[in-house]
């Protein structure tokens, strides 16, 4: 029998097979002739034809700040008749929003995210003519952020041809079949025979591979990939018991709306992330998603109309949950109570008025700490349910609760969950987020402290800040562990449902009284005096205007 460092040595060559295969999930079959429009201009609409002129391979675009529209018809020839076609662009960008036969249908992001390749046509009909454009962004430079790592570069890009594609199903599943198993056997206990036999079953899989893809004999790669699915997709057929924990899933990308960018850029990020959950829904049935800001709908309601009708249809499906409570994302801190209610009033009439809709949660990840006042706030406008995620972010005292019941300074109590955010819906994440975080896999906390109370947790997964949301790599492993022995049970929710079902379930829950103070990030708030002092001063203004309105 092998020891525990040579396994581990075998394990990680496999994890390293894993990446090799995610370079070949999409097969080139055709190149797009494009034309190109370079601009410094925001624009919310495809260019005029004239505007654009030729664009050939080498050809450089960019600047900071600077976009460039690329536009093509493609005719979908009859090899091609009855497949999904890709579109994969050899740019450069920072980001870019795909546009299909006029409508926003997607979002490339090579910083935050990692949405490289987009669908453009589903079962695609021979002669079928398929109007594309791509508006790139280049990016700007965010001196003193983490997001810089160098000096400031050029943002100058090449142009190296964009390609139509098909997905390779098969190399696909084997992919995240073994990155599944993989992971298990990194984070499981390593007493479990559960993962002792995974681990058996990943030396076997090691003995199969040929990890010389390029150079193995014809037909020996595919070989080895079929007899190696046979043996772990017996595996991954294994189910829980009736009594293993779960993890309600939901697409999101936390958008901060005025952080390292202007506003105008933050309108063109819900623009590519947004149209890329309207993609995610048509590929992937089950496949739920929450938007919090009422605000960001209605820049794209103003400036993408088409993009709007959308989410308006997936919304009535009860699959893209608007359900924030407020108009923006809002401080809660250095802000007064009549302006905490004008967010909820403002918010509520926003969803009731486009969507037909009433949130029943305030969702607030990214505040630096909760105001006693807001449970009342909070019960008064209607609101019954309160997540966050950035109590878990304290530096000093882990906050010891992730299901409770808040209690306001008037006795009002509204029911609170810490669910997590960003990362994937994957073995590793799921473990460590719910059941046990022993090797420190995941930061700002780890699995569900108090398991007497609840066993559930809320996951809402995918990359924010113009990172796109969910990978459709994220959808596809959530199928695989929907119900697999070893990983708690999970299935995609509305935080809504999730959140009657939990208070629904819940034992004894702790009543917390008094402020969630955050012990992180201190002194942001108190060494910005301007910004405080006009924030006041346009609280008073506003109260103004309002009283003159009504004399």
């Amino acid at each position: 029998m092998m020891v525990e460092k040579q396994i581990d040595c075998a394990l990680q060559k496999l994890v390293r097979f894993e990446k090799m295969l995610e370079q070949r999930i999409f097969e080139r079959v055709d190149e797009l002739e494009i034309q190109m429009y370079p601009t410094m201009e925001r624009l919310h609409e495809i260019p005029s034809p004239e505007k654009f002129g030729p664009c050939e391979k080498g050809n450089q675009w960019g600047g900071e700040g600077a976009y460039c529209w690329v536009r093509g018809t493609y005719t979908v020839p009859q090899k091609l008749d009855g497949k999904d076609l890709y579109i994969y662009p050899h740019m450069g960008y920072y980001e870019g929003l795909l546009w299909v036969d006029g409508k926003p249908y997607g979002n490339f992001a090579s910083k935050l995210g990692n949405h490289y390749c987009n669908l453009i046509m589903a079962k695609a009909r021979a002669g079928q003519k398929i109007e594309l454009a791509i508006e790139f962004y280049a990016g700007h430079y965010i001196p003193g952020s983490w997001y810089e790592k160098e000096e400031k570069p050029d943002f100058l890009y090449q142009v190296e041809g964009i390609d139509i594609c098909v997905k390779n199903q098969e190399i696909l599943d084997y992919a995240l079949d073994l990155k599944a198993l993989n992971q298990m056997a990194e984070v499981m206990n390593k007493n479990s025979f559960r993962r002792a036999d995974i681990v058996n079953t990943l030396l076997k899989v090691h003995q199969m591979v040929p990890y010389d893809i390029d150079n193995a004999e014809p037909g020996e790669f595919e070989e080895s990939m079929r007899q190696a699915e046979t043996l772990m997709k017996e595996k991954l057929a294994l189910h829980n018991s009736p009594s293993a924990p779960y993890a309600g899933l939901i697409g999101h990308s936390h958008m901060d709306t005025a952080w390292l960018w202007t506003i105008a850029e933050t309108e063109k990020k819900c623009a590519r992330t947004y149209s890329n959950q309207i993609s995610l829904m048509d590929q992937y049935p089950e496949y739920t998603f929450i938007q919090s800001s009422a605000f960001h709908n209605e820049m794209l309601r103003r400036d993408y109309p088409a993009l709007f009708a959308d989410i308006q249809k997936k919304v009535a499906e009860g699959r893209y949950e608007p359900n924030g409570g407020v108009w923006i994302e809002c401080d809660c801190n250095i802000t007064s109570g009549e302006s905490m209610v004008r967010q909820f009033l403002w918010g509520q009439r926003f969803t009731k008025k486009y969507f037909d809709y009433t949130s029943d949660t305030f969702w607030l990840p990214d505040t630096f700490g909760y105001s006693v006042s807001i449970p009342q706030i909070m019960k008064e406008c209607g609101i019954k349910y309160f997540l966050t995620t950035k109590m878990a972010w304290n530096d000093t005292n882990d906050f010891p609760y992730e299901t409770f019941y808040w209690k306001g300074l008037d006795g009002s109590k509204v029911f609170a969950h810490l669910n997590k955010m960003q990362g994937a819906p994957d073995p590793k994440e799921l473990i460590s987020y719910v059941e046990f975080n022993p090797g420190g896999y995941v930061y700002n906390g780890g699995e569900i402290k108090e398991k007497q109370v609840s066993n559930m947790r809320l996951i809402s997964y995918g990359a924010g800040d113009g990172g796109g949301g969910p990978e459709f790599e994220m959808i596809e492993m959530s199928r695989r562990v929907a119900d697999l022995e070893g990983v708690p049970r999970s299935s995609h929710t509305t935080v809504s449902k999730f959140m009657q079902q939990l208070e629904a379930t819940v034992q004894d829950p702790t009543v917390y009284t008094g402020e969630l103070y955050l012990e992180k990030h201190r002194g942001t708030l108190t060494n910005q005096h301007t910004i405080k002092r006009n924030n006041r001063k346009a609280e008073f203004a506003l109260h103004n205007l309002e009283f003159a309105t009504v004399v």
